[in-house]
């Protein structure tokens, strides 16, 4: 049997890494009863999803980038007269 190589066309244009357009949030924090819950970086398998960390207790788990800048979303809206 013989081996061969075979090169699909679906390579990357781009050879550089892309910046995550989510970094912004790493590093972010807000209070839940007791509790600080901190994002500490990206999904491994996912850019859009952002891993989080509760304190005290350690516990760690993903959500969705769109829905944590719901959750850090600043009011700017000025009062109507």
């Amino acid at each position: 049997m013989d081996a061969k190589q075979i090169a699909f066309p679906f390579r990357m244009k781009r050879t550089e890494q892309r910046r995550n357009p989510n970094v912004d949030l790493i590093g972010r924090s807000y209070l839940e009863d007791h509790a600080t819950v901190t994002v500490v970086g990206f999904c491994l398998n996912d850019d859009s999803r952002v891993m989080l960390r509760r304190d005290p207790g350690g516990s760690t788990w993903s959500m969705p980038a769109w829905l944590m800048r719901l959750i850090f979303m600043e009011k700017k809206r000025k009062r109507a007269a």
